[in-house]
């Protein structure tokens, strides 16, 4: 009897070996004599022992080595088969051997023998899964893949020698080698896929958002946040339920049809559905699917994003919009600009490849448009009457904001004026959309109108009435006073001096009227150029005691318009009247020029400066200078920081100036 015993073994460091009884049969073979075998029974033999270890290795169940090695055995009359498994690190101490034997080896030591045949033969891992022989007895296979992924060695020792008869060993040995490569590169698919599908795992348990797993429309895997989405406590909630029972009726078959086309292999664009959740509450959410697998089989992974928040927020967004009067509206530009362009630049950038992408009903109205869808998309460039390239170039110039910042436009209604605000949104340098409102405020600028021209003609008649009153009045004083002192003087009276001190004083009083006659009503802006009237206004304060004042003008200014004058003559000596008054100024200098399209009035002094934002909310003058720069279409500025002195500027775009040139 041949009792046979299968053994594990791992080497130790050192050299040394450590041999493991994997599994000690006391099952008895009887010995008899045997006939020879056949060409043709041999042939049968290993067919029959091809398919046996076949379906061993193709069975779901982990792989019974020994069991393999012995229908490899038993059908080659084998003393003893081997498989020494090679690790990936190819380190001896890591080898595992098993073996099986037909009878007792006759040394103990038989695992170091074969090693050290195996290590002479193959001194590197093999590349070739051909069939070697080792000596007079052993044939040995590399059990190889044909990714070259090398896994150990299947050998066959024969106790009688080696000879052409043991073709069909060698044949079956070859089958088996390069089976058991299968078998072990399934095994390490299987392995990888696993692993992978346990990092998924890991990963997707931990995102924030939804992710399902789908097969034939059944729920096979909720991560945490799917399952809160859906209203569901546990998994088991939901694992087996048709994803279809989660949507209403009305979108059951699209619903459907999209996931036939994922099925099918299709890639499909994200798309929006309404999920009833467990409670009942409806869900808007954005879907993402792809095709990919799960425990080897192809499913569908949908990614949701939950959007009901979000369209809340745009409904009462629009619910607002639609209701307020003010003009909201949105500038998406289709190429970024870069901020580090030159301003006039980055305006013709907007003009090219910037649209408004939405704005509400009052903005449309505005935009000559009876409803938002009209104007909407329209490029930049065919609203440059309403976005136009001063007050883009304006919005560049401050960082791509402006607060409060008051603009006219000119149409079929007359000049109509807003205050707008607008914000620019700017990612990775480079400014991608404007928002902005706009308040029509074109009636409070007609009352300022109306206030600044009762009170121009208030002023006016105070300067008649001084003139025509009291100025007549002192001149006849002074007349009287002269004669009075005349003849007192002839006569050597001793009040001959205080006459002619009278006198003195006529004369000043009637000059102080004609000068305040002159403020008030200054007639050579009818009769002469802005330019002479600033002139003479900067000389006669400069003949003021301390101060210093010059006008300086580069002679391209020519103003038609009368109102335009007036008002820009007015700004002017409230400007110097604030520097006289209030800001201790020694030196005031009056500035006329032309900027490209914009005529610029400047008042500038080295006072003790103001707070702007203040002096506009306290100050009735700088007020009025405010309603005079609108009343004619421009804008004023303030420049100013205490102790830096004070600079007001008025400006006017030519074009938006009737009667210029």
């Amino acid at each position: 009897m041949w009792p046979r015993v299968s053994f594990r073994t791992l080497f130790a460091g050192g050299g040394q070996s450590l041999s493991v009884p994997a599994m000690l049969d006391d099952e008895t073979i009887p010995m008899k004599e045997e006939a020879p075998v056949s060409k043709e029974q041999r042939r049968a033999r290993v067919e029959h022992a091809i398919v046996e270890a076949a379906r061993l290795l193709v069975a779901p169940d982990p792989l019974d080595m020994e069991a393999l090695l012995r229908i490899l055995g038993e059908a080659t009359d084998a003393a003893s088969v081997y498989f020494v498994g090679v690790p990936q690190s190819g380190e001896a101490q890591d080898y595992s051997y098993t073996v099986w034997h037909r009878q007792q080896p006759k040394t103990p030591h038989w695992w170091q023998e074969l090693e050290a045949r195996l290590r002479k033969y193959f001194p590197t891992p093999a590349t070739q899964d051909e069939v070697h022989q080792l000596g007079e007895n052993l044939l040995v296979v590399p059990v190889l893949s044909a990714e070259d992924e090398f896994y150990g060695y299947l050998g066959l020792e024969f106790a009688d020698g080696l000879s052409e008869a043991r073709q069909e060993e060698a044949r079956l040995l070859e089958v088996l080698g390069g089976l058991l490569a299968t078998y072990f590169d399934r095994r390490a698919t299987e392995v990888a896929r696993r692993e992978s599908e346990e990092r998924w795992r890991r990963l997707v348990e931990q995102l924030p958002e939804p992710i399902l797993l789908v097969a034939r429309d059944a729920l096979v895997y909720l991560n945490p946040a799917g399952r809160r989405l859906l209203g569901a406590e546990a998994e088991e909630d939901l694992t087996g339920r048709s994803l279809l029972d989660f949507f209403s009726a009305d979108q059951y078959d699209e619903v459907a049809r999209q996931l036939r086309r994922l099925e099918a292999g299709e890639a499909v664009p994200p798309f929006e559905g309404s999920l009833i959740r467990f409670d009942g509450e409806e869900r808007i959410v954005e879907i993402t699917a792809a095709r990919v697998l799960f425990q080897g089989h192809p499913v569908v992974q949908l990614i949701l994003r939950d959007l009901t928040e979000r369209r809340r927020a745009e409904e009462r967004y629009r619910a607002f919009v639609s209701t307020i009067t003010e003009g909201i509206f949105r500038i998406e530009l289709r190429q970024p600009v870069a901020t580090t362009t030159l301003p006039d630049l980055q305006v013709e950038h907007l003009y090219q490849h910037g649209y408004l992408a939405e704005c509400n009903a009052v903005m449309a109205r505005w935009l000559g448009a009876e409803r938002p869808e009209e104007v909407a998309g329209r490029p930049l460039s065919s609203l440059r009457h309403y976005f136009r390239p001063r007050y883009l170039r304006e919005f560049v110039q401050r960082g791509y904001q402006v607060h409060g910042e008051e603009y006219a436009l000119s149409g079929k209604q007359g000049m109509r004026y807003f205050v707008v605000n607008a914000v620019g949104t700017v990612e990775r340098d480079r400014l991608v959309r404007v928002w902005g409102s706009a308040v029509e405020v074109t009636e409070r600028v007609e009352l300022e109108r109306r206030m600044v021209q009762t009170l121009e003609e208030q002023q006016q008649a105070i300067g008649r009435d001084l003139h025509d009153g009291v100025g007549q009045l002192l001149t006849s004083v002074r007349m009287l006073s002269e004669n009075l002192a005349t003849r007192l003087q002839a006569e050597q009276h001793e009040l001959a001096e205080l006459a002619q001190k009278v006198v003195r004083f006529a004369q000043e009083a009637s000059e102080g009227v004609r000068t305040i006659y002159r403020g008030l009503t200054p007639a050579q802006l009818y009769t002469e150029d802005l330019t002479l009237a600033l002139e003479e206004l900067a000389y006669n304060t400069n003949a003021l005691p301390g101060i210093r004042c010059r006008f300086e003008t580069d002679g391209q200014v020519s103003i038609d318009n009368q109102e335009v004058k007036l008002h820009l003559y007015r700004i002017a000596q409230e400007a110097i009247n604030n520097a006289l008054k209030h800001a201790q100024a020694s030196e005031i200098v009056l500035t006329l020029r032309r900027r490209d399209d914009v005529i610029e009035l400047c008042v500038a002094d080295n006072g003790c400066g103001l707070d702007p934002s203040r002096a506009r909310a306290d100050s009735l003058g700088l007020k009025t200078m405010y309603y005079r720069a609108r009343t004619i279409g421009g804008t004023l500025r303030i420049h100013s920081r205490p102790g830096e002195g004070t600079t007001i500027c008025c400006r006017i775009p030519v074009g938006e100036m009737h009667g210029t040139t």
